[in-house]
């Protein structure tokens, strides 16, 4: 068959024409080319998006986020540098991560669903994007002295403290634990180790390493069962500088109640609370971590004292203005305590109660043992503080490290932190002594000039520094040695010359008030009215003839006298009256 006859007859399909291919390339040519512009507009809408979103005013467009940026406008991060919030809330690199668009999405998502800003954001800053190239990474930081307060700061003391500073401290450890295993012998020493490890108030903690030692007949110092006690301490809180965050002490601080109306929260400042948490917590007055001068400097003006003082009749007690240096007191060893007790107000610890406002199931208590022991506390601020970025006030009562003021109608304010102390047993046993201090409570003189030391804010212990013992137990007793040691050998028989001064103004209140209660009772034949008018003026002389007594009259010399004179005119005037003149 010839080719157009297979061509008539059909039995040959011609081949598809190549004006339909030709279409089908076109269209996909067109596709291919929306499609590209598509992903061009994309991924320009995308980094478009992702420059928006990374700007802090983007943040500041989410009505709860309006005091966050204010306070990072108004913050060295924000209107000087301009570092955007997104350069510091991501670690170096996280911020194009998958984590990081799916934390940003759940934050939009919470957002409009109405869930967010119920309670108080958890924004996390990360050491890694503190210390970039960019900003600190240089670390000039370090070194550099920074004021607070009365307070020289250095990061390099808290954030490069090598082990070669350690060395003489373990080294100090090793032979205390020798010569304690000797002493009390390996079974008795785990005891006594585990009990300097356990958490809470300082001076509870030496009492019960004391009290172990007598229990097992073996005589151990006291300094040296608290020094003991204080360096095992000493190697956690070095373990927790080790594992120091910027925002331990660099935190975000809501507007101070009171301040005005066009002031602005703290971004990134540092909380002082966290300051007192960690040198504090556990530790005894002016010791260890707690040592005054581990971070004040003392003050290099004189400081008055006394200025010039007048009795309500007019009479002058102190002549002219004296002044003190503490340069000379700290030479004497004079202790802090003694004028500072009132420092440190309120404790840090944390209670049950405290845990069960976020956990309220048994099975969260399951471990929960009191005292704390130094592991539990470790344990315990892993969870809370390393995953959960807790703050120290979440969990920790917050300290008070400040002075009470004196004077100005304050009336030795000061005064009640170390008599909380004594009135834990003895309540209002020093009631008297407190009177005569304060030179109130008299009848005849109701209220006359405090003690003179009050000047100097002097408490119970700057007086009061020798132990002793007596038929009542133990007792801290004042000695001349307190008065020379902050006064010099120019006051050294002031003591002596108070108390024979005293005493002599004693004799004469007492003999004139034994001599008119003795003429009271014999003159019984004398008139009502009279007897009635001496019963009155010896009952208010014996009244405050009890209250020098009783509180000492050395503990305000100056009341003391002015007292039992008018113990002696009182009883006078009642023998007058009973003569009938």
């Amino acid at each position: 068959m010839t080719e157009e006859k297979k061509e008539a007859s059909g039995t040959e399909r011609p081949a598809a024409p190549p004006r339909r291919r030709g279409r089908f390339g076109r269209r996909l040519l067109v596709l291919a080319i929306v499609l590209s512009a598509l992903l061009l507009l994309g991924t320009g809408g995308l980094q478009y998006a992702e420059y928006r979103t990374s700007q802090a005013q983007f943040c500041a467009s989410c009505h709860i986020m309006e005091p966050y940026y204010d306070s990072w406008h108004n913050d060295v991060h924000g209107e000087k540098l301009q570092v955007a919030c997104v350069e510091c809330h991501y670690a170096p690199g996280e911020q194009t991560t998958l984590k990081a668009k799916f934390r940003g999405l759940s934050q939009v998502t919470s957002y409009f669903s109405g869930r967010y800003g119920a309670t108080r954001p958890r924004a996390h800053v990360s050491n890694l994007g503190c210390m970039t190239a960019k900003c600190h990474g240089d670390n000039k930081f370090m070194d550099k002295p920074i004021t607070i307060g009365t307070v020289r700061f250095l990061h390099s003391r808290h954030l490069q403290h090598g082990d070669e500073l350690e060395k003489p401290h373990e080294e100090r450890l090793a032979a205390l634990e020798g010569t304690l295993k000797n002493l009390v012998g390996e079974e008795h020493f785990a005891e006594l180790a585990s009990a300097a490890l356990e958490s809470g108030p300082a001076d509870d903690r030496h009492k019960k390493l004391v009290s172990l030692c007598q229990q097992w007949n073996v005589t151990a110092e006291r300094d040296v069962l608290v020094e003991f006690t204080q360096l095992r301490h000493r190697q956690v809180r070095i373990a927790q500088l080790r594992d120091l965050q910027c925002t331990n002490c660099h935190s975000y601080g809501s507007k101070e109640v009171g301040a005005e109306q066009n002031s602005s929260a703290h971004h990134f400042h540092v909380s002082t609370t966290t300051c007192f948490t960690c040198h504090f917590n556990n530790e005894g007055y002016n010791t260890g971590t707690n040592k005054c001068l581990m971070c004040h400097t003392p003050p290099q003006q004189e400081i008055t004292v006394h200025a010039e003082t007048t009795t309500p009749a007019g009479e002058k007690l102190v002549e002219k203005l004296v002044k003190m240096n503490h340069t000379e007191i700290l030479a004497r060893k004079v202790d802090c305590r003694s004028c500072h007790a009132d420092t440190a107000h309120q404790d840090s610890t944390v209670t049950r109660r405290d845990c069960e406002r976020c956990h309220d199931q048994p099975r969260f208590f399951a471990d929960w043992k009191e005292p704390f022991t130094v592991d539990q506390v470790m344990r315990y601020h892993q969870v809370h503080v390393a995953q959960q970025r807790a703050g120290c006030l979440d969990c920790h009562s917050e300290i008070q490290h400040k002075l009470i003021p004196n004077g100005d109608g304050h009336d030795g304010e000061f005064l009640s932190s170390i008599l909380t102390r004594c009135t834990q047993c003895h309540p209002n046993h020093h009631l008297a002594q407190v009177d005569l201090l304060l030179g109130r409570g008299g009848l005849a003189v109701p209220k006359s000039t405090p003690n003179l030391m009050f000047g100097a804010r002097t408490n119970c212990t700057g007086c009061h520094t020798e132990l002793s013992r007596d038929q009542h137990g133990d007792s801290i007793k004042a000695t001349q040695g307190a008065c020379i040691a902050c006064h010099g050998d120019r006051h050294k028989d002031t003591f002596n010359k108070w108390k024979l001064g005293l005493e002599l103004v004693m004799t004469d209140a007492q003999a004139a008030y034994d001599n008119a209660r003795k003429m009271l009772d014999e003159k019984t034949d004398a008139p009502a009215e009279a007897r009635a008018k001496a019963t009155k003026l010896l009952d208010e002389a014996q009244a405050d003839l009890e209250l020098v007594k009783r509180g000492n009259g050395l503990h305000n010399v100056t009341y003391a006298i002015e007292l039992l004179d008018a113990v002696t005119n009182r009883s006078q005037q009642a023998m007058a009256a009973l003569s009938g003149n």
